[in-house]
């Protein structure tokens, strides 16, 4: 019974679709909005993350290129001159000036005994008769050799740096001293950060700035960003500062004395929506797309639902054959182990009927009862055959993976269709190349493709023809072609036949068409392939080839 036009269930669930989306079209707008929103944030966010982090590296490089720098300059002239010349002021002048001109930030330069009194100095400041040797820093360059010293006070009474090396000459200690530009120092600092908008500076490890980030800042003030664990690379936070979200970036300096900070506010969501007014634009022009959109999704899902209910339906035929066939096995495993057993009382009364026929060997009709004895053994013999396939078949329901000759699976499965091939006229010509390699591939799974192939072939040709078998040996793999010369698929029909529920075989029994395409699944989760060449009116041949190495996860041992 046909359903009434307006009872279609599809066209019921269009309609329901249509005014759910038509109904709640703009909710998604608002959603795609808001979404549009944070992903703005969170890309400007992470462009603000990139460039602080490649902010204060390079800025990491310039400050310790340029300390470095200095103090090796430092080591140079306490190298090059000896005491008596660096004791003159006008060598001490001249070597002040030459180290401003070649690289600038030395503000003052002066040599000191090992007493802490200034032998000479050049610099705007009156230190020559100041005593350094109960300065902290006095002691720590004797003993490292070289150092450089947070910003302090000092006699000065301004916040300064100094940097000292030492220097030995006739069993003597003298140290080369002079005061880094921290204006300079601080510049180079802030440099990174000017065009960005990010402060940019140097703290100690007591959390006092080293480094002014604009004109206005003082030095050696405390920072407000809290204490600052030691830790290696680039390390960023966000803290909140005067109700903002600020993001904070550091790094170490100066084997672990400094800490270079960056740090930018992160923009608000009133930044976001003023900064964007293409996003009003985007929900009027929302208006006017959700009916068109509607529609089209409807009809979208609709045609995605036909599919999903037809790829089900395949879904459920093919596992419903997959139980058939493993129904099927144990249904043969049963009836080989049924016929076993009158096979082997059979073949036991046989010998002892051949044992009394050696008793009398006057017995009249002994040639004759021997001969029928042969014939009965050779029946026995083939039944075992028969049920010794089954078997073997029934036992290899599984996916194990293990080493396999191909020539014997392509003999075991024929073997299945030589009685039924002998009896049609069918003849089945071998041709195997020498010295095949083995392969490791699932040999259940093979033998399931050789059979339904094979079976196609032998109903394909019907009675007198010829299936003919070959192996080779092809891109380090097994090439397997099962040829038959029956009548052929027509070409319309080629690039359909490995797909589920499409068979070319007629006549009054029902055919599910999921032979060829359970062959293909097969091949392709082997690691192989399997193709067909048709001709009509001159045979099909298809092509399997399995390679000599198989990845398919497996429980036996290759």
């Amino acid at each position: 019974m046909k359903p009434a036009p307006g009872d279609n269930p599809y066209s019921r669930l269009r309609s329901s679709m249509l005014v759910v989306l038509m109904l709640f079209g703009l909710g998604p707008l608002f959603a795609m909005g808001i979404a549009g929103f944070l992903a703005n944030q969170q890309a400007v966010e992470a462009q603000t993350r990139s460039v602080l982090d490649s902010m204060v590296k390079n800025r990491k490089v310039t400050v310790e290129l340029f300390l470095e720098e200095k103090l090796r300059e430092l080591e140079l002239a306490a190298s090059l001159h000896p005491v008596a010349e660096l004791s003159k002021r006008p060598v001490l002048e001249a070597l002040r000036d030459r180290m401003r001109r070649e690289g600038g930030g030395i503000v003052d330069l002066g040599l000191i005994d090992a007493s802490g009194h200034h032998l000479a100095y050049v610099g705007p400041y009156d230190l020559v008769d100041q005593d350094y040797s109960q300065q902290p820093w006095f002691e720590q360059v004797r003993v490292l050799g070289r150092y450089e010293s947070d910003v302090f006070l000092g006699f000065r009474r301004f916040p300064h740096m100094v940097m000292a090396v030492t220097l030995r000459e006739a069993g003597k200690e003298y140290i080369l001293r002079a005061t880094i530009d921290t204006d300079l120092l601080s510049a180079l600092v802030r440099e990174g950060g000017l065009e960005s908008g990010a402060d940019v500076f140097v703290m100690n490890q007591a959390g006092e700035y080293q480094t002014r980030y604009n004109d206005a800042h003082r030095l050696m003030e405390k920072v407000d960003i809290g204490p600052m664990p030691v830790h290696s690379g680039v390390r960023q936070f966000e803290t909140t500062r005067a109700g903002r979200r600020e993001l904070v970036t550091t790094t170490w300096l100066r084997h672990d004395s400094w800490v270079l900070v960056a740090r930018k506010p992160l923009p608000g969501w009133s930044s976001f929506l003023w900064a964007h007014p293409i996003v009003t634009r985007i929900f009027l022009i929302g208006l006017v797309i959700v009916p068109i959109l509607s529609v089209l999704v409807a009809r979208f899902r609709l045609k995605q639902i036909r599919t999903l209910e037809a790829e089900h339906a395949a879904l459920y035929e093919s596992v419903a054959a997959t139980e058939k066939m493993a129904t099927i096995g144990r249904l043969a495993a049963t009836v080989a182990h049924e016929v076993n057993n009158p096979l082997a009382v059979i073949h036991a009364q046989v010998g002892l009927l051949r044992d009394s026929l050696a008793d009398v060997p006057d017995f009249p009709l002994a040639q004759e009862f021997s001969s029928r004895l042969k014939k009965i053994e050779s029946h026995i013999a083939r039944g075992k055959q028969v049920t010794h396939r089954l078997l073997g078949f029934s036992r290899r329901m599984g996916p194990d993976i293990d080493r396999v000759d191909v020539k014997d699976a392509l003999e075991e499965a024929v073997g299945f269709f030589e009685r039924e091939a002998l009896v049609s006229g069918v003849r089945i010509v071998r041709d195997y190349a020498p010295d095949l390699p083995t392969i490791l591939t699932s040999l259940a799974q093979l033998q399931q493709v050789f059979v339904n192939i094979i079976n196609n072939a032998v109903d394909a040709i019907g009675r007198d023809g010829e299936v003919r078998l070959s192996i080779h040996q092809r891109d380090n793999g097994v090439e397997i072609q099962i040829s038959d010369n029956g009548p052929g698929i027509p070409p319309q029909n080629l690039d359909k036949i490995f797909k589920p529920f499409f068979s070319t075989k007629g006549g009054e029994n029902d055919h599910s068409g999921l032979g060829l395409a359970i062959c293909k699944a097969t091949m392709e989760n082997l690691g192989g392939s399997i193709s067909v060449g048709s001709e009509p009116g001159k045979g099909t041949t298809f092509t399997l080839w399995l390679p000599r190495e198989n990845t398919v996860e497996s429980t036996a041992t290759p």
